[in-house]
């Protein structure tokens, strides 16, 4: 038995890696950055200062070690990234960046069963993400697990384009994706083609996972799913009822009973400008089928899940816009019981 197996994001959870906000910097805004965040004009010239990150930066260890906390309670290995300082310069041919965080394991590691892929990410910040990951990655190899990684990309200027409507879009010049765009379920994966992953990425990961994996291509969001769409359990899917609607649901699973969300409650943001909208208040984190970790503050969430028969387990997290990302962005689960099973 490989010491990484998940199929998907409901059955039981056994471990995970829950990120870390701590050694966070601010990358240049380049046109990467734009092209993810969609800053406001005069972002360029946000001030934050060393007290109001080193507050926020706290603020946030304290509730991860919360949400550790509680999955360890629930009976899961709980791991965490190295510490590394994110100021230090990155760059490839072209363009020079720094470092961003390792915050969000979810963007960047995809596990597929025992395979683990470090993502082709888009955002030229993130290229060496999965770097204070990789002492994690060596133990998984060690213990069975198939540890691969996308193509490098260049991230070439003309990589960043738009579509005629103005819509954020990458072009088709190699495989990128983060791994946030992908919907696990079983035998079936959903590759949102947004401005964080392209149709070369979905077919980059359709032939590395092989036949005994389907990859469906689907566009319901400008970026990561986790704040549009989840799998609680076969047969049963929380929507954004903000951006969906029946129509736009994934083909494959459109007969599924869907729990419509409508009413994300505003955490504010402890910088300068947001880096995600009030809906990274439904980026949950399944536990096993019938219990899900939910942000403290939506309450409406809770009940709507309560309503459906699922335990909602409340969890603090003050800065999910601050920094863009919530549970789900912010862990990556390593094992889950199950075996690989065709949903659909």
């Amino acid at each position: 038995m490989s010491a990484v197996r998940s199929f998907n994001d409901f059955d039981k959870l056994e471990e995970i890696v829950v990120g870390s906000a701590e050694g966070f910097s601010f990358p240049p805004i380049d046109n990467s950055l734009k092209h993810f965040f969609e800053p406001p004009l005069g972002a360029e010239s946000e001030a934050v200062s060393a007290g109001t990150l080193a507050r926020v930066v706290e603020e946030t260890e304290e509730d991860l070690q919360v949400l550790a906390g509680t999955l360890e309670d629930l009976g899961v290995r709980v791991r965490r990234p190295e510490r590394a300082d994110h100021s230090r310069p990155i760059g490839v041919l072209e363009w020079k960046s720094t470092a961003n965080h390792a915050l969000m394991p979810r963007d960047c590691l995809l596990v597929v069963g025992d395979t683990v892929i470090e993502a082709p990410m888009a955002m030229r910040a993130r290229y060496a993400e999965t770097f204070p990951y990789r002492k994690l990655l060596r133990e998984y190899f060690d213990g069975g697990a198939r540890w691969l990684a996308a193509p490098r990309p260049q991230l070439l200027d003309e990589t960043y384009q738009y579509d005629e409507a103005g819509t954020p879009v990458l072009a088709e010049l190699e495989p990128l994706f983060d791994a946030a765009n992908i919907i696990r379920c079983g035998s079936d994966l959903f590759f949102n083609v947004s401005n964080t992953g392209n149709r070369l990425g979905a077919a980059w990961l359709a032939r590395a996972l092989g036949p005994g994996y389907r990859v469906h291509e689907i566009a319901i969001s400008s970026d990561h799913v986790g704040t549009t769409l989840h799998v609680l359990k076969p047969g049963v899917l929380l929507a954004n009822a903000g951006r969906l609607d029946s129509d736009r649901i994934p083909e494959p699973l459109r007969g599924w009973k869907t729990l419509w969300f409508d009413d994300p409650q505003d955490d504010g943001f402890g910088f300068g400008w947001p880096r995600a909208s009030t809906w990274i208040g439904m980026n949950i984190l399944s536990v096993d089928q019938d219990t899900v970790i939910v942000p403290q503050a939506q309450k409406g969430l809770a009940k709507l899940l309560e309503s459906a028969g699922f335990t909602a387990i409340p969890v603090p997290y003050r800065h999910g816009r601050t920094f863009g990302g919530g549970f789900h962005c912010c862990s990556a689960d390593v094992r889950r019981a199950g075996e690989l099973t065709s949903y659909l």
